[in-house]
C-alpha cells in the first residue's frame, strides 16, 4: 500500500474513533476527488488528507494552496 493511502486508513480509523462514519472514500467526479467523505451525527464532512514525511519545506497546512 503506498503512503497516500495509508494516511487516508489511518484518518478513517482516527476519525471512526471519534464517533463519526465513513460514508464514501476516494469519491470521484468531473471536479475531483474527495479523500473521505464522513458523516457526524447529522452532518457531512468533507476531509483532504495530506501527508509529509519531513517538515522541511513547512507542515501539512503549508501543502494547501
Amino acid at each position: 500500500m503506498n503512503s497516500g493511502l495509508q494516511a487516508e486508513q489511518w484518518a478513517a480509523q482516527h476519525l471512526q474513533q471519534q464517533g463519526l462514519i465513513l460514508v464514501a472514500q476516494n469519491y470521484r467526479s468531473r471536479f475531483g476527488e474527495i479523500d473521505l467523505i464522513m458523516q457526524d451525527k447529522n452532518v457531512l464532512v468533507f476531509v483532504e488528507v495530506r501527508l509529509r514525511k519531513n517538515s522541511d519545506f513547512g507542515g501539512a497546512a503549508a501543502s494547501i494552496d
